[in-house]
C-alpha cells in the first residue's frame, strides 16, 4: 500500500477517541495527550511501517549502510554515539587532542554556518562551563565580524568547522578577520583533510569526521568541540550515551517508543489535518536557539518532493514549516494567532519543571490551551482547545540534551521512511552554492 492510501484509508475516528500517550524515558516527560494521536490510530501506524520494513531499515541504519544513495555513503552519525564503535573512539581521541591544542588560548572564534555552527552555538547557549570566550561567526556580510578585524589576536585560536572545507562564507570571513596570517593559531574540523591542508592548515591541527555525518547531524562528531570545553569527558560521553539510548529503544521498544510516537503525531498533523507547520516553544532560556537548530534539522532533511527511487511526489506533502522560538518573548508576538488564528499548527512545548516564572507561564499557556474558555459570551474573546505536545524534564543536562536532540533526529528519519524519501542528502542548498561560486567567479 502506498503511503497516501494508508492516509486515505484513516477516517474521523483516527483523530478522535481516548488519548493516554506519555511517554517517559530517563530523563524527559513527553505529553502527546492534548494531541489527535490515540492508542488505535498509533496501532495503524506501526502495522503499516512493519508492512514497509520501516524498522528493520532503521536497526540497519545505525549500522552504517548507504542509505544516502543520491550520494552513494554510509549514514555514521549514530556510531559517534555508540560506545563500541570505532568512530567513537576516534572521535574521542580527536577531540581530547583539540582540547588540549586550545587550553592554552583565552579567546576562541568558531567560524561555521549551517549545522557547523547551529549546534555548538547551542551548546554554548546551555553550558557555561569553561575558561575561554567562545565568539561564533558565520558570515558572509562583513558587519557580522568587522568588531574582531584588525585586532591583537595573540591569544587566540581560530576554528574552522566545515565538512567540505570549501564553505565559501566560512573562509571568506576567517580570511578577514585573520588576513591569512595565523595558521599557528588555527584549527579545523572537517571531513576533507587533503581541502584543509592545501588551503594551509598544519596536519596535526586537523581534526576529521567522516563523510557519512551531515552537517545537521554532526553534533556527535568533533563539532561538538564546545560541549567538550565546556564539560570535559564526562559530560560529553554522557551527552553521547543518552543518545545512543535512545538509538536502542528506536530498535527495541518500538510499541512504545516516543521518537516513532513524535513522528506519527507529525504525520497525522501534516497529511491528514494539512497543517503546514509545525511550532517549537521553548520555556528555557539556555534552550532559546533550540527551534532554530530543529528547522535545519527537521527542513533540510524532509524537504523533498522526490522519493527514493527518483519519482515525482504528487499525492502527499512531505514536511512542514518549523518555526518557534522563545517562549517568554513569543507570548508577545505571535501566540495571538497561536490561540485565535485560522491556521493551526503542530505545536511542541518545551521547558523544564523549576519553579520559576518561565515553569509558571508554561504551566499557565498549557492550561490555556488544552481548555480555552467555552464560557466566555464575548466572540473576539473566545479561544478554541488547541492541540499540543509537552516535553519537559527537571533540569537541563547533557544527558537530557542528549536524549532530546536523538529523539527528533530519529523522528525525523522515521517520517522520512514513511515518506520513502532521502533525509540525508540537501540538492537544493547544493545548488545554491554552486550558483554562488559562479558569482563570485
Amino acid at each position: 500500500m502506498k503511503f497516501a492510501d494508508f492516509i486515505e484509508s484513516l477516517d474521523q475516528n483516527s483523530i478522535e477517541g481516548s488519548n493516554n500517550l506519555l511517554h517517559e524515558t530517563k530523563n524527559l516527560v513527553i505529553d502527546q495527550r492534548t494531541t489527535c494521536l490515540n492508542q488505535e490510530t498509533f496501532k495503524k501506524f506501526y502495522d503499516f511501517g512493519t508492512e514497509l520494513s520501516i524498522f528493520d531499515k532503521f536497526a540497519e541504519l545505525t549500522e552504517g549502510v548507504k542509505a544516502n544513495t543520491t550520494e552513494n555513503r554510509a549514514v555514521t552519525h549514530f556510531q559517534y554515539r555508540d560506545k563500541s564503535s570505532k568512530l567513537y573512539e576516534q572521535s574521542l581521541t580527536a577531540i581530547s587532542k583539540l582540547a588540549e591544542h586550545l587550553s592554552s588560548f583565552e579567546k576562541i572564534i568558531f567560524f561555521g554556518i549551517g549545522g557547523s555552527y547551529l549546534g555548538p552555538k547551542l551548546m554554548n547557549d546551555i553550558f557555561t562551563g569553561g575558561k575561554q570566550e567562545i565568539i561564533f561567526i558565520t558570515g558572509s556580510d562583513p558587519e557580522e565580524y568587522k568588531f574582531l578585524v584588525e585586532k591583537d589576536h595573540t591569544n587566540t585560536a581560530f576554528i574552522i568547522a566545515s565538512k567540505s572545507f570549501s564553505t565559501i562564507e566560512t573562509l571568506e570571513s576567517y580570511q578577514s578577520v585573520t588576513g591569512g596570517n595565523n595558521f599557528k593559531q588555527t584549527f579545523a574540523i572537517t571531513a576533507n583533510v587533503s581541502s584543509a591542508i592545501e588551503y594551509g592548515i598544519d596536519e596535526n591541527q586537523i581534526f576529521e569526521f567522516d563523510k557519512g555525518v551531515g552537517g545537521r547531524f554532526s553534533i556527535w562528531s568533533p563539532i561538538n568541540i564546545v560541549m567538550f570545553l565546556k564539560l570535559g569527558i564526562q559530560g560529553f560521553e554522557s551527552f553521547l550515551r543518552a543518545g545512543n539510548e535512545i538509538d536502542n529503544s528506536c530498535k527495541n521498544q518500538l510499541a512504545s517508543n516516543p521518537a516513532l510516537s513524535l513522528a506519527i503525531q507529525d504525520l497525522l498533523m501534516i497529511n491528514l489535518l494539512d497543517m503546514q507547520t509545525s511550532l517549537i516553544l521553548n520555556y528555557d532560556y539556555k534552550l532559546r536557539n533550540f527551534a532554530s537548530y530543529v528547522q535545519q534539522l527537521d527542513m533540510e532533511s524532509l524537504g523533498k518532493t522526490v522519493d527514493i527511487e527518483g519519482n515525482t511526489i504528487k499525492d502527499h506533502q512531505t514536511g512542514s514549516i518549523v518555526w518557534g522560538g522563545y517562549a517568554p518573548r513569543s507570548q508577545h508576538s505571535f501566540f495571538q494567532h497561536l490561540y485565535q488564528g485560522s491556521t493551526p499548527a503542530n505545536t511542541y512545548i518545551i521547558g523544564s519543571k523549576s519553579k520559576n516564572l518561565n515553569a509558571k507561564q508554561m504551566t499557565g499557556q498549557i492550561k490555556s490551551l488544552k481548555e480555552g474558555n467555552f464560557n466566555e459570551k464575548d466572540p473576539h474573546k473566545l479561544v478554541n482547545i488547541r492541540k499540543f505536545t509537552s516535553i519537559s524534564f527537571d533540569e537541563i543536562s547533557p544527558e537530557t540534551l542528549g536524549e532530546l536532540i536523538a529523539i527528533w533526529e530519529n523522528k525525523t528519519i522515521f517520517k522520512s521512511m514513511f515518506w520513502n524519501i532521502n533525509p540525508f542528502d540537501q540538492w537544493g542548498v547544493e545548488l545554491g552554492k554552486i550558483n554562488t561560486l559562479k558569482e563570485i567567479e
